[in-house]
Order: C-alpha cells, then sequence, then structure tokens
C-alpha cells in the first residue's frame, strides 16, 4: 500500500521563543509581553518573531473597555486593561461516552466484537484500507485544499497511490 507523508497537521507548542532556537512549521512560541506566533515554515536560529515570512502572530492586544457607570454601591472600578494574549490549553479529556462513539466512527467497536484474535487479524488486513478511504481520505483532502492544493494536484496524488 503507497504511502503518503502530509508532514505536520497540528501545532506543537514550544514554551518561550529562544534566539538560540530553531523551530518547523507550526510550532507555537509566545514572547515576553504574551503574545503567541506560529511558524508558517522552518524557522532557522535567531529569526525574530517579527520575521512574517516566517511567523505569524495569533494573539493581539485589544482596545481597552469603556469605563462603567456608578452602581448603587459606589462607583464601578477601572474595567482594567485587555488581556495581552488567549493562551490554549489542550484538553485530552474525553469522556467515556465521546471514547465510545469515536471508536464507533472509526469501526473500532465492530473489529472487536467477535473473538479478539481474529477480529483484530481481520479487521486489520480488510477494514484498514476502507477505513482510509471512508475517513481519513476526505480529511486529507480538505487539509490540502486548505493549504493551497488545487483539485488537479489532489487527483494527481490519489492516482498515484493507486498505482
Amino acid at each position: 500500500m503507497p504511502t503518503l507523508s502530509i508532514g505536520k497537521v497540528r501545532y506543537v507548542w514550544k514554551g518561550t521563543w529562544s534566539a538560540t532556537a530553531s523551530y518547523d512549521i507550526l510550532d507555537r512560541v509566545q514572547d515576553s509581553d504574551g503574545f503567541i506566533y506560529e511558524s508558517i515554515k522552518a524557522v532557522p536560529a535567531g529569526t525574530v518573531l517579527t520575521n512574517e515570512n516566517y511567523w505569524v502572530k495569533l494573539s493581539v492586544q485589544g482596545p481597552r473597555g469603556d469605563k462603567g457607570e456608578t452602581g448603587n454601591d459606589g462607583p464601578k472600578g477601572d474595567p482594567g486593561e485587555a488581556p495581552t494574549a488567549i493562551l490554549y490549553t489542550e484538553q485530552n479529556n474525553l469522556t467515556d461516552a465521546q471514547r465510545a462513539q469515536a471508536r464507533t466512527n472509526i469501526g473500532w467497536a465492530s473489529a472487536f466484537s467477535s473473538s479478539f484474535a481474529s477480529a483484530i487479524s481481520s479487521w486489520v488486513t480488510a477494514s484498514f484500507n476502507s477505513l482510509v478511504e471512508a475517513y481519513l481520505t476526505p480529511i486529507l483532502k480538505q487539509l490540502c485544499l486548505d493549504n493551497g492544493a488545487t483539485q488537479a494536484e489532489i487527483d494527481a496524488l490519489e492516482n498515484e497511490s493507486d498505482s
């Protein structure tokens, strides 16, 4: 079976930016002011975050809000500054129901409904290609289109993988 390597498909958090480090595409870093940047291609060490050939700024400081009105209990406090960055915290906590649904979506549940040894063997050999075709191929096509590939280029990749 042919293999199609599409590279990294989601970002990797690298923490605080370092001038001595090099970064790969889709690496995310934070500067000293809390702003978040994502690399759009491989970044050589020492490439500053303001270099738009390598980095895209994902968070910006918003405008200061209007001062609130005086309330019944006295004047409202200063609304303060808008946050300087919005930090994303990855969540990998699926409920049992979500795990069961995900397994059903990819055919995991049906593959293990009969005896374990025969089911795993037949599932791997008979179902894997159809699962890839039905589930992953549309995702890969959309990723290619989202990243500037033409339909003709996608068709060429599909024809190459079938031969």
